[in-house]
């Protein structure tokens, strides 16, 4: 979910002589709130088809839009909602953008009950992956019984913006468990940059270093954010993580499992 951005430590990167996007293969963006109307993402079909057309001028190919589902903020969010909502939207965000092919799938609040819904028709990523969040301030408390759920009934849970949440300490030996337990993490380009704050930007390098991510998103929710990351510089020692694990998004987008 969307909270208070902090740009104070974005701008950094202009001066970094690094890779920029366009000089890595960002073919695919899993995690962003471009289908409008339905989030805290995107209000307007013309913004959202503006976000597409900028998406495709720096090399974006694929996006799986990924509108949050929580039925305490969003009750009109299910499986048939968002579906209707994305067949609306998706022959104008196809002419706006001309190259990108797009996908439907869900980021999914953990909230008590949240088990309680797996046996419903669910919002997934390509190959039954399934793409979760946290509160940015406190942990699920059946975070580690719903992963363990997922796995039990052959989803493959994917936790969003690992590095963004406060709770989790810098040593990374909570996220390593979720690794354990059959997570995969998904990083926010944005967090490279320090748009989330330097917590996020130390905890998403020690997690990308590490070899930890295994996907790579925008997480999309203004144009503003598209200007941020066309002028971000990635260091020059993280080029080939991410690389690898761009690549490994293309993958996914393409899996037919």
């Amino acid at each position: 979910m969307a909270d208070n951005k902090s740009t104070g430590g974005f701008w950094h990167s202009l001066f970094s002589k690094g890779p920029s996007l366009c000089d890595l293969p960002f073919e695919t963006d899993m995690h962003s709130h471009v289908l409008p109307g339905v989030d805290d993402g995107f209000r307007t079909s013309e913004h959202s088809r503006k976000a597409v057309a900028l998406l495709a001028s720096v090399g974006v190919r694929n996006m799986i839009l990924t509108p949050h589902i929580y039925p305490e903020l969003y009750p009109e969010n299910n499986h048939d909602f968002i579906t209707a909502r994305f067949r609306e939207e998706e022959p104008g965000l196809q002419d706006a953008s001309g190259l990108i092919d797009f996908k439907i799938a869900g980021e999914h609040m953990v909230y008590e009950g949240f088990e309680d819904t797996f046996s419903a028709p669910m919002l997934l990523l390509p190959g039954r992956h399934i793409l979760i969040e946290m509160s940015y301030a406190y942990e699920s408390a059946n975070i580690d019984e719903a992963i363990f759920k997922l796995v039990c009934m052959d989803f493959h849970p994917v936790l969003a913006h690992p590095e963004r949440y406060i709770f989790y300490p810098s040593d990374l030996k909570r996220i390593r468990n979720l690794i354990d337990k059959g997570c995969e993490l998904q990083l926010n380009l944005l967090s490279l940059g320090g748009y989330y704050g330097k917590g996020a930007l130390v905890k998403a390098e020690a997690i990308l270093e590490k070899g930890l991510y295994s996907y790579v998103g925008t997480d999309l929710h203004s144009l503003a954010q598209i200007d941020m990351l066309r002028s971000l510089r990635f260091k020059k020692k993280h080029a080939a993580e991410l690389e690898r694990i761009m690549l490994g998004t293309t993958a996914l987008f393409n899996s037919t499992r």
